[in-house]
């Protein structure tokens, strides 16, 4: 018989687990973005951690599990090696766990929220 999850610790627990899977591998070639605008075609311009405005296109892995992207979302790029100012968007974050990025402090909190213009 499944475990009972309780509200709260077990839930907690499990984000944590999860998170730790979803985080940059790589330091230099993995980085936080936020989608600024859709281009068509699955690909976006994106924001990226460190400065840059990249476009970005969805990965296949990602555009076969029917994830929307949309303007504003928490995404992690994956910088191409060869060509600094392309990436591929490896995972796309979901409210709850944008808040965890937050709150441990991987994301700046200006980012959680999308103001249009």
């Amino acid at each position: 018989m499944p475990k009972k999850k309780r509200k709260g610790e077990d839930i907690e627990r499990s984000l944590d687990a999860e998170m730790e899977e979803l985080l940059p591998a790589e330091e230099e070639l993995e980085v936080f973005g936020r989608v600024l605008e859709p281009l068509g075609k699955g690909h976006f311009r994106v924001e990226c951690s460190d400065g840059a405005i990249r476009v970005c296109r969805v990965r296949g892995k990602l555009r076969g599990r029917r994830s929307w992207i949309k303007r504003g979302d928490i995404v992690l790029v994956s910088i191409w090696p060869f060509k600094k100012d392309r990436g591929d968007i490896v995972v796309r974050y979901r409210h709850q766990q944008v808040l965890w990025l937050v709150e441990k402090s991987y994301i700046p909190e200006d980012w959680a929220v999308y103001k249009e213009g």
